[in-house]
């Protein structure tokens, strides 16, 4: 069969979604991966796993009915042309505008992928409950047309459920995106002092909770290093360079800037540390347990079905830097305590999250794959 997945940010193409494309061209699938292209090198890396990439003018932020019309309309003119057999999207525009479009090019099975239900779902301001009063409705008619929707975690489906989006009897919970063991696999430690943040750099990811808790925890223990990884953004609430300079400058972080690859940098980090808002699974904690890695994140969406606290790793509460410095300054001041906890954190990420239980589940489901019994509904 003919499989076009629809995405609205390139690099999650390989990044995220790389393992799932190689599965289906592995059964034997033709796959077209479309997505905006936001990197030189999205074409060539798509064309490694065995599919083919379109590009597409798409602003994953922001609303704009003109834009979005001609996005539908983009949509059905790619959809027509590659007449697949299966559509399938992630995240909120592709999930909106690209089922509409895949029910409009006559396309017969629709799936639609939850990476997480983010702010803008989640959020209570008068700006964002008028923003849902035009978002929730278009979210019951798309997911209507989807024959099956993959959440990540329950927390998420719940609150779809409340606002009357999805119908319960369509939805399969996979409870991860998964993690590649072969490439992000166990790896000594070097250092016992390095804390790492890994995301893109707005304030929904607890990028400012991350830096006023590394001032903190600094303060009291010098020699702690803190240090962030992953690019600046276009999002409103992005902190600008000219503002995470003050804080370099100061010495009380690191910028290491952005990466295709994320490996070698946990590999150079005692714990992983992600205070992030709300999240769909929080993949970068998965990444590093599989490495071996101790992970401190908030107690969240996403994040509490991750990490086991106090076992794994600290859970923290939302948008609480003091409390973030208090877990890290233990962490450090415990070291024995933190390698425990990696070598948990590892057996979980093996047992629990590994991409190719993970992909089993969504191939069956979308019947691209003939049902395996071992691998059950999480």
């Amino acid at each position: 069969m003919k499989v076009f997945i629809l995405g609205s940010y390139g690099p999650s193409l390989v990044n995220f979604r790389g393992d799932m494309i190689k599965a289906m061209v592995d059964n034997g699938h033709e796959v077209v991966a479309c997505a905006p292209d936001d990197n030189g090198d999205i074409e060539e890396k798509i064309l490694k796993l065995g599919a083919r990439y379109l590009s597409i003018n798409m602003n994953r932020t922001g609303m704009n009915l003109l834009k979005d019309i001609a996005l539908v309309s983009d949509i059905v003119k790619k959809l027509k042309s590659e007449k697949p057999d299966v559509f399938l999207s992630y995240t909120i525009k592709p999930n909106i505008y690209g089922t509409l479009a895949a029910h409009l090019s006559g396309v017969k099975n629709i799936y639609g992928l939850m990476t997480g239900a983010g702010s803008v779902i989640r959020g209570n301001t008068l700006k964002l409950r008028m923003i849902q009063k035009v978002l929730v409705p278009l979210y019951k008619l798309a997911f209507s047309k989807c024959k099956a929707l993959f959440f990540l975690n329950v927390d998420d489906l719940e609150l779809f459920k409340k606002r009357k989006i999805v119908d319960k009897q369509k939805v399969v919970v996979i409870g991860s995106s998964g993690v590649n063991l072969s490439l992000f696999n166990k790896r000594p430690l070097k250092n016992t002092d390095t804390f790492l943040f890994i995301a893109r750099l707005i304030r929904d990811k607890g990028i400012y909770e991350f830096l006023n808790a590394a001032k903190i925890a600094k303060e009291k223990r010098p020699t702690m290093k803190f240090k962030i990884l992953g690019p600046f953004d276009s999002n409103p609430t992005a902190i600008t360079p000219g503002e995470l300079k003050k804080w370099t400058d100061e010495g009380t972080v690191e910028y290491l800037g952005k990466t295709d690859d994320v490996r070698p940098f946990i590999e150079d980090s005692f714990v992983v540390t992600l205070p992030s808002y709300h999240e769909g699974q929080g993949r970068v904690l998965v990444e590093a347990m599989a490495m071996g890695r101790a992970v401190i994140a908030t107690d969240v969406s996403g994040c509490r079905q991750t990490v086991d606290d106090g076992q794994t790793g600290f859970l923290v509460p939302l948008k609480n830097s003091d409390i973030l410095a208090e877990k890290m300054i233990k962490m450090y001041d415990n070291p024995e305590m933190t390698i425990k906890m990696a070598e948990k954190g590892y057996k979980r990420a093996t047992d629990m999250f590994d991409v190719n239980k993970i992909n089993n589940i969504i191939l069956e489901h979308m019947e691209l794959k003939k049902l395996d019994k071992q691998y059950k509904i999480m």
